[in-house]
């Protein structure tokens, strides 16, 4: 009886020792890039595009930023929304040769893939973060911020999805009628932002969105969308819009416009746009680019 005890407590000790051995070797060999919460992201999150990325500055609490007055060429930054669903579509616009912002959708099959060859390629890249919507929401796709969240779920998944997109230099909303309009949750999306020196683009799915008003409450900078150019894909339409960008950009000093890369005709209509564009004297850029134009009405420029 007695031998049966020992034997017993020799198998427990030994299962013991095997378990804190695996522990140990997990956590001195596992990649720090783990996805979980926790883990040191910083290596693949806020990498930007492989060029000299601006510093990303906060807005003062309180205060939307304004630009700077900007003697030359007038900016015009385009983001093309949608990428992750398809490698040759992406490839595409990757391929052009000049800057664009590529907005990635995450846990796609072509997400990383497609963050990864924009950067090689010299474009910048966003996360395109699904968030909830009035409707619709049967094409949110996975990694979507829900207004039932909370806090700590929306922070979580925000990083999970930017784990997903490598070298996001920045976020903007993929539909979100009903999350942006939704002051808690902006403000729980902009602070873990905030935190990691990214920037958010509104993408103005709803004119009531918080994150501008979120944003100055915070001195998280958020940059707003001018204009969609493909709501309507008739080429007829999109040719329009984009005469209307270039109008604003010529108001302003500078103007940011979204299309989506699913849209029939538009990668000839953009070549088209923007070889017009440089002869009239536009100058097209990455979406940070815009940023160092960027100041509060306090007076101090980033």
């Amino acid at each position: 009886m007695e031998r049966r005890k020992l034997k017993k407590y020799f198998y427990l000790i030994f299962a013991g020792a095997l378990v804190g051995i695996s522990l140990v070797l997990y956590f001195s060999f596992a990649p720090s890039h783990s996805r979980f919460t926790g883990f040191d992201l910083s290596g693949i999150i806020g990498g930007g595009y492989r060029g000299n990325s601006p510093q990303i500055p906060s807005s003062s609490p309180g205060q939307p930023p304004s630009y700077l007055p900007r003697p030359g060429a007038p900016l015009i930054a385009l983001v093309i929304d949608d990428n992750g669903y398809s490698l040759e579509q992406s490839r595409a616009f990757i391929s052009l040769p000049f800057p664009l912002t590529l907005s990635v959708l995450p846990s796609l099959e072509y997400s990383r893939k497609v963050a990864q060859e924009a950067l090689k390629g010299g474009k910048e890249v966003i996360l395109h973060c699904p968030m909830e919507s009035y409707q619709g929401n049967e094409w949110l796709g996975p990694g979507a911020v829900l207004t039932s969240m909370s806090d700590e779920e929306i922070r979580a998944q925000i990083e999970a999805d930017l784990y997903d997109v490598p070298g996001a230099s920045g976020v903007n909303n993929h539909m979100g009628t009903k999350a942006t309009e939704d002051s808690r949750v902006m403000r729980a999306l902009l602070s873990y932002l905030q935190d990691r020196k990214l920037f958010f683009l509104d993408s103005r799915v709803t004119s009531a969105s918080k994150a501008e008003e979120v944003g100055m409450e915070l001195g998280t900078l958020v940059l707003k969308n001018d204009l969609s150019l493909d709501h309507e894909p008739d080429p007829k339409a999109i040719r329009e819009k984009m005469k209307r960008l270039k109008e604003i950009a010529r108001h302003k000093g500078m103007a940011i416009g979204i299309a989506h890369v699913y849209t029939r005709n538009l990668l000839p209509l953009i070549q088209e746009g923007i070889a017009s564009w440089e002869e009239e004297g536009f100058k097209l850029v990455r979406l940070s680019e815009v940023i160092p134009y960027l100041q509060s009405p306090s007076g101090g420029s980033p």
